[in-house]
């Protein structure tokens, strides 16, 4: 009796263990979405309530607003990060070509996004060479706006993060560089997976949100931290940019 599988059978194992994979991921988040819509929201009507007992003058009555915008703030940007998840699997992203550094100062400029008072802690610093790339501009404000965020939020007090917007070929980048604590080994190891627990008792479904974002441009997220800070690479190759340099090339040399 021949106990070895065949090729079809060992890829049709293979098959079946990654869709165990995406099952268990699926209920960690659904779990995990339950969980921060619930810390909002708790958060929003404890807000509220205070509002409704403290003088409007009062120190109370500031807090509770600082608390009803943090709240809503997270309420909003987990619903657009959400949606981007649950299209994930649909229509591909409407991707179109913008100047990068124009995107990427009008993101960091934006309180909205950022926080008040956190855009004048934002640095852009772009490459000779940059010019237009091809995104999804709405993937890419998850993105970087999780990205900076995080940066701003765990960088030491008042220090300056820095972002590098550059190019070689058909490769792009994007570093984000913050001058904070080294992040822990055994947090690197699963960055990116929803689930994990960061320093604030999060639950990691942002830079998860992050991470599919980058992926569904066809870019990746990757981390790299020591004790002098820690940044946050978006990476993506432009092959349609590289097939067209290469046509040119080849027309010129016929020419």
């Amino acid at each position: 009796m021949n106990d070895a599988l065949t090729k079809t059978e060992l890829a049709l194992l293979e098959a079946l263990q990654r869709e165990r994979i995406l099952l268990q991921q699926r209920d960690w988040v659904s779990g995990i979405i339950l969980h921060e819509l619930s810390n909002a929201v708790t958060v929003v009507n404890g807000s509220a309530d205070l509002l409704c007992v403290a003088p409007p003058e009062s120190a109370g009555y500031a807090v509770g607003m600082q608390r009803l915008q943090n709240g809503s703030s997270t309420l909003r940007q987990l619903l657009t990060g959400l949606r981007e998840l649950i299209d994930s699997t649909g229509a591909a992203p409407v991707i179109e070509r913008v100047d990068i550094v124009d995107f990427v100062r009008s993101l960091t400029g934006d309180p909205l996004q950022m926080g008040e008072g956190m855009p004048a802690r934002i640095r852009v610093y772009a490459g000779a060479s940059v010019a237009r790339w091809r995104i999804s501009t709405g993937l890419m404000r998850h993105v970087l706006g999780n990205v900076l965020r995080n940066a701003l939020r765990y960088g030491h007090p008042g220090s300056t993060v820095s972002v590098v917007i550059d190019g070689r070929g058909p490769r792009h980048w994007i570093h984000v560089l913050n001058r904070g604590p080294k992040i822990p080994a055994e947090l690197m190891a699963k960055l990116f997976e929803p689930g994990k627990k960061g320093a604030t008792g999060g639950m990691g479904l942002g830079l998860y949100i992050a991470q599919t974002s980058a992926e569904r441009m066809g870019g990746r997220l990757v981390c790299g931290s020591t004790s002098q800070g820690t940044v946050f690479s978006f990476v993506m190759e432009d092959a349609a940019d590289a097939v067209v340099d290469m046509m040119a090339k080849q027309a010129s040399m016929a020419s």
